[in-house]
């Protein structure tokens, strides 16, 4: 399978009106996510989706490259 890739899609859930503790520990637990999304990614993207200025979604795209088991010559 050459060029196959693995998606992993991650959901980050905020309410848009939340005292400003609550606020910033969801902006911290969003961005450790985005963290761990990035953590081992060899080839691939992160694509962080915003709604209304709230991350709403974090999508994570690997692509995994397979070595061809073949010398040439």
């Amino acid at each position: 399978m050459i060029g196959g890739g693995v998606i992993v899609s991650d959901s980050v859930s905020q309410q848009s009106k939340t005292p400003a503790a609550e606020q910033a520990a969801t902006s911290d637990d969003a961005i450790n996510q985005i963290r761990d999304s990035l953590r081992g990614l060899r080839f691939g993207s992160v694509n962080i989706i915003v709604q209304d200025g709230v991350i709403i979604q974090i999508d994570r795209t690997e692509k995994r490259r397979l070595r061809n088991g073949r010398t040439t010559q």
